[in-house]
């Protein structure tokens, strides 16, 4: 078996396209994949889509499958930036102070994420249509760039201990998320992204229309217990009737 990550806890029938593998080569990334066993091409499941953090991999997102409905399919991806540590990054830092993302690595990695998101529904019975984002730290901010460079190719966003880049909403519109559902969860201690960033972000979204649900926990830069308790409700709202 090729050296593969360790996963925070068990995924049952979980499905890695490797490095050097044609669907790897095909997507354009290594990633893992639970499908539900009911899932067929007439019949596709939802998705979430989870982007992990700085010097993340392909398995550090598993710990919030228990979040998401079990007829939801899950795909991670592990970012395109190798740090040589055994880690990866979806983008370096112009500023890093300000999470402000160089801007041609930022637009690199959403092209990446694009052609990733899009390629999928040819290799898994995932339905395009329902997809949502999930995100921590550098994959929140991945995300969030990734809404709004995309607005139509997700149902609902998850933004977690992440921030929005300064270069998005400065000149808001407010109809061009409407309505879009957007959860953010933050720890009030963290002293990696401040929840100052927590809440531009919440800010931001909301001057563009998006449908908020925000949460302020006690903890640092992870998810509070209560946290994925209250992600788990929002999820089972996008996704009602999924089993």
């Amino acid at each position: 078996m090729p050296n593969r990550p360790k996963l925070p806890c068990r995924v049952d029938s979980l499905q890695w396209a490797e490095s050097g593998t044609a669907l790897a080569a095909e997507t354009g990334l290594v990633h893992c994949a639970h499908i539900p066993p009911q899932a067929t091409a007439a019949a596709p499941a939802p998705l979430v889509l989870m982007l992990h953090g700085w010097a993340g991999n392909e398995a550090a997102m598993w710990i919030f499958k228990q979040t998401v409905p079990p007829g939801v399919a899950i795909v991670t991806p592990r970012a395109p930036v190798d740090l040589q540590n055994g880690g990866f990054a979806w983008f370096s830092y112009g500023n890093y102070h300000q999470f402000e993302p160089e801007r041609g690595a930022l637009a690199a990695a959403l092209d990446q994420l694009a052609h990733f998101l899009h390629a999928l529904p040819r290799f898994y019975p995932v339905d395009p249509t329902r997809t949502l984002l999930m995100g921590f730290s550098q994959g929140a901010i991945t995300l969030n760039a990734f809404i709004f460079s995309n607005p139509d190719d997700a149902i609902g966003a998850a933004s977690l201990a992440g921030a929005m880049p300064p270069v998005y909403g400065s000149q808001p519109q407010a109809n061009l998320l409407a309505g879009l559902p957007v959860f953010i969860a933050h720890g009030s201690r963290d002293e990696v992204i401040p929840v100052a960033e927590a809440r531009k972000t919440r800010d931001v979204y909301t001057a563009f229309g998006a449908d908020v649900t925000y949460g302020e926990y006690p903890a640092a830069h992870k998810m509070h217990v209560q946290a994925m308790k209250d992600m788990q409700r929002w999820l089972a709202r996008l996704f009602p009737n999924v089993r």
